[in-house]
């Protein structure tokens, strides 16, 4: 801590003689001085001026001396704290020590003891910082090298980052690093090496002390260490996982509501009677499915599929068991692949087709000219239906031309398609053309 001239001392008394002694002993050493007579004055000034030093008496009308040194030293931790009683007993300098205070002397005050007390305790702060302050320098420069980074803010700034991703803020993860670096340090000496103000640091402190990733040390000045990396980052872990569940089944809980909510203000002329609509790019596999299925569970005679291998797949896993059932039992289903040998999905296929009435038909061809789905020849979706092209382009229209042209052109590729006959083995020969 670097002093300004002249320091500033809080006198803090309710005999008003002893503070404007002590302030003209105080002055005359250069030192500068406000008096106050109440603890509630001298929270209330510590809320707003830095004091060097605080003079305190152990007796106050409106509080305990020691309850308000353990106050002070809350907010104002690297304050100097001197208690001062006209009433000396072993207790009351057991609980002055206790509660933070830096040194106890008695009353009547001698000056040139009390001088010399604020002289050897503001030696002792200047001495302790130039201790932290090499410290630092040779952690950074023991750090530097063995992480081959340019700087400790380099590394603190990399590090905050990962970890934000477990839900601390970059200041708090910034903080934590830190901790971790000094093994046990003060607020100062935790602002000195993260370049984070001190006024900042006290505030995070207790934020990170609910996050359960570092623990107090009861010692005059505070210190603070780290909880070990593995059992912060587990904690970390589990307190975010727990947030995504609640954020999860919070919104599941508002789904039903707010589907509602947005039906009831739907028009009965809101959709065109014959249109052509783009279905949305972003998760473009989602949206696909989303709207197939919309379309295909109003189905009452056929579905016709031209679709590549992994969306089918994709599809028949995903579809909702009552839908693909009802189907299955009352909808003709044509579907037209790429070519490919057989498999266990495709047995799969074949052998719920035969248990559902021969309802579904699953055909291949060498190359899908265009992706389809047409239903009851009074909608489709057709377009590319490739999950990894972000640029596809996927349409859905009710539009009679249009049906028209994507009818013809599915039962074209439908006659050039092949399939697969029962309990042969994938050789071309075993590929029987349709008829």
């Amino acid at each position: 801590m670097t002093y300004q001239t002249p320091l500033h001392i809080l006198i803090v008394d309710d005999d008003e003689s002893i503070c404007r002694t002590l302030s003209a002993i105080l002055q005359s050493e250069g030192y500068q001085t406000t008096s106050v007579f109440t603890a509630r004055e001298a929270i209330e000034k510590t809320k707003t001026l830095f004091f060097n030093i605080t003079l305190l008496d152990i007796k106050l009308p409106d509080m305990e001396g020691t309850k308000l040194l353990a106050q002070l030293q809350e907010t104002t931790p690297e304050t100097i704290k001197i208690m001062i009683t006209g009433y000396p007993s072993l207790k009351n300098a057991v609980e002055a020590l206790k509660f933070g205070a830096d040194s106890y002397i008695m009353k009547p005050i001698d000056p040139a003891e009390l001088l010399k007390t604020i002289k050897d305790k503001l030696e002792a702060q200047k001495q302790a910082e130039k201790v932290t302050k090499e410290k630092i320098a040779r952690w950074v420069q023991l750090q530097a090298q063995k992480a081959q980074s340019t700087s400790f803010q380099e590394f603190l700034d990399q590090t905050a980052s990962e970890l934000s991703n477990f839900g601390l803020t970059k200041t708090q993860a910034k903080i934590y690093t830190t901790i971790i670096a000094l093994g046990v340090a003060s607020a100062s000496e935790i602002a000195a090496l993260s370049k984070i103000r001190r006024e900042e640091v006290y505030r995070v402190i207790p934020e990170l002390e609910r996050h359960g990733v570092i623990t107090r040390k009861l010692k005059v000045p505070r210190k603070f260490s780290a909880v070990q990396p593995e059992t912060a980052i587990q904690i970390l872990t589990k307190t975010k996982l727990k947030a995504m569940k609640e954020e999860i089944d919070k919104l599941r809980q508002g789904q039903a509501k707010l589907t509602a909510r947005l039906k009831s203000i739907e028009l009965p002329t809101q959709h065109d009677n014959c249109s052509i609509e783009a279905i949305p790019k972003q998760d473009s596999l989602d949206n696909l499915f989303t709207k197939g299925i919309e379309i295909t569970q109003n189905a009452k005679q056929q579905i016709d599929v031209v679709v590549p291998l992994e969306n089918l797949k994709y599809a028949y896993l995903n579809c909702p068991k009552h839908l693909k059932e009802r189907l299955a039992k009352t909808i003709r289903i044509r579907v037209v692949t790429e070519s490919h040998k057989p498999d266990a999905f495709t047995e799969e296929i074949k052998q719920y087709s035969e248990t559902s009435n021969n309802q579904i038909e699953l055909r291949q061809i060498e190359k899908l000219p265009f992706n389809l789905i047409l239903v009851d020849d009074s909608q489709a979706i057709w377009g590319d239906f490739r999950l990894k092209n972000q640029n596809a382009q996927t349409l859905w229209t009710n539009n009679q031309t249009q049906i028209a042209i994507l009818t013809t052109s599915f039962e074209s590729i439908w006659q050039k398609s092949i399939w697969i006959k029962k309990d042969t083995t994938p050789d071309q020969t075993d590929l029987v053309g349709a008829k």
